[in-house]
């Protein structure tokens, strides 16, 4: 059976990554002794069944080598950064190879209690190596040791030295933590971590599970709306998910919507046509996209604006003007970014390419700064989509617990009607913005065919062999 999450166990020699993957997995998987130097030399992966969950948990030996010896290096900003031993290389290949499968991974840098060391300092930077920026956010400090204590908590044993390095090391994690007693502790600190990792829900969370959210992506033509909506729902079968393409032209030609179960909760997800002024009478686009109000009656939850990262332009921002003259000036409030095909990201930094592209800030301010990003190549990457609904939620608190909802979404009935109104009412401002999208588009393509021509010249260079 395919595991919902990987536990990645990081850390050096002695920390008790094996006695924590032993006491995750309820069973000895994995050899675990007291002893100076490391009792795992490979990395090794187990599953099991736990609190009703098919979980992986992966091994690795001590990050720093054998000699759990690394050049000193203890500034903040240094993190990122040094040289890889061989054994740091084999576990960020690794890594990185399950991450290209698509796999849904948590990683756990273990750290000792007692005492914490120069050299679990250097094994923490190894480990954030390892990981790299983007995935900081699906990590967590695993503290072991929790008997040796002394009946204190983990914060009441760090506010003992507020400005230590503990406490600094923690604020770097955003307070992503738990801690485990691998003598003692039983099964319940377990589920505190799974429901921490959102494998499990709280009993508040679970209260809420027929709690439906209503999704309407909404875009350009050829930006992963469809691949997204699959991605979302967990669709893989042809003949169940959203019709998706790989090219520049709109695959879906009407509104359609799906739903399913994720995350202990009902999600339906709206998909709408590429929005865009060619190949579409402007009146026959509008009556498709506000199709939408009925498929996501009584109202959605999330207006998301899909943007391809590597395709980003002045249309984009133009697009979403629409949202308040086809709904009302409130819609905005209910919506968000979502970027895609984050995997041909050089360098795989997304704020850099937020910070470098002026469309995209103004995007994101209209937006509230709300965004989230996916790599549909990964469809099994559960993670991403919990990041996304997490967001959602986010964004429903914020707006006093409830779905958007407007005048046209209460009177469903009469929808015929309000919507030739509407249409009258909108119709010379949505044909502007189409035709202004039409522009902006064609002025992307024929600047990026420029630079493709000037880069094709430019690279060669008859000097070299």
């Amino acid at each position: 059976m395919e595991s919902e999450t990987t536990f990645i166990l990081l850390g050096n020699s002695g920390a008790g990554k094996s006695a924590s993957g032993n006491t995750i997995l309820g069973r000895t998987a994995f050899e675990s002794k007291q002893s100076f130097s490391s009792v795992t030399t490979e990395i090794s992966e187990q599953a099991g069944a736990v609190l009703g969950k098919q979980i992986s948990v992966i091994d690795t030996p001590g990050i720093l080598g054998p000699d759990g010896e690394e050049e000193d290096s203890c500034a903040e900003e240094d993190f990122f950064m040094g040289e890889d031993s061989r054994v740091e290389v084999k576990i960020k290949n690794h890594c990185d190879e399950l991450l290209r499968e698509g796999r849904s991974c948590v990683f756990l840098i273990v750290v000792k209690i007692a005492r914490f060391t120069r050299e679990q300092k250097d094994a923490v930077e190894a480990a954030l190596r390892v990981i790299g920026k983007e995935q900081v956010k699906n990590s967590y400090l695993l503290f072991t040791g929790e008997d040796k204590l002394d009946n204190k908590t983990l914060e009441e044993f760090m506010n003992e030295n507020p400005k230590g390095s503990l406490r600094k090391l923690v604020s770097m994690f955003g307070e992503r933590y738990h801690v485990f007693n691998n003598k003692s502790g039983g099964q319940k600190q377990v589920k505190e971590l799974l429901k921490k990792s959102g494998l499990l829900r709280s009993v508040s969370a679970q209260s809420a599970r027929l709690e439906e959210r209503r999704i309407v992506l909404l875009g350009l033509p050829g930006v992963g709306k469809s691949s997204s909506g699959n991605t979302i729902l967990g669709l893989q079968s042809q003949s169940d998910c959203f019709k998706s393409g790989c090219d520049f032209t709109s695959v879906t030609k009407e509104t359609d919507s799906k739903s399913a179960e994720v995350e202990g909760r009902r999600v339906t997800v709206v998909d709408t046509p590429g929005i865009t002024g060619e190949g579409w009478a402007p009146k026959k686009l509008f009556e498709e996209i506000m199709k939408s109000i009925k498929a996501s009656d009584p109202g959605p939850h999330a207006f998301i604006f899909v943007v391809k990262l590597d395709r980003i332009s002045k249309a984009d921002e133009k697009l979403f003007e629409l949202l308040p003259k086809l709904f009302d000036r409130d819609a905005p409030k209910y919506s968000m970014v979502l970027f895609t095909h984050v995997d041909k990201l050089e360098g795989g930094n997304i704020l850099a390419k937020i910070r470098d592209s002026s469309a995209v800030l103004t995007l994101l301010r209209k937006c509230r700064n709300r965004y989230c990003e996916f790599n549909n190549r990964q469809p099994r990457n559960k993670q991403q989509v919990r990041h996304l609904l997490d967001k959602i939620n986010q964004m429903v608190t914020a707006n006093g617990g409830g779905h958007y909802t407007s005048d046209l979404f209460n009177n469903v009935h009469t929808l015929p009607v309000s919507l030739s109104i509407k249409w009258h009412d909108v119709r010379d401002s949505f044909e502007k913005i189409l035709n202004d999208i039409v522009k902006w588009l064609n002025s992307s393509s024929s600047t990026n065919a420029n630079s493709n021509q000037s880069m094709a010249l430019t690279s060669y260079n008859p000097l070299k062999p």
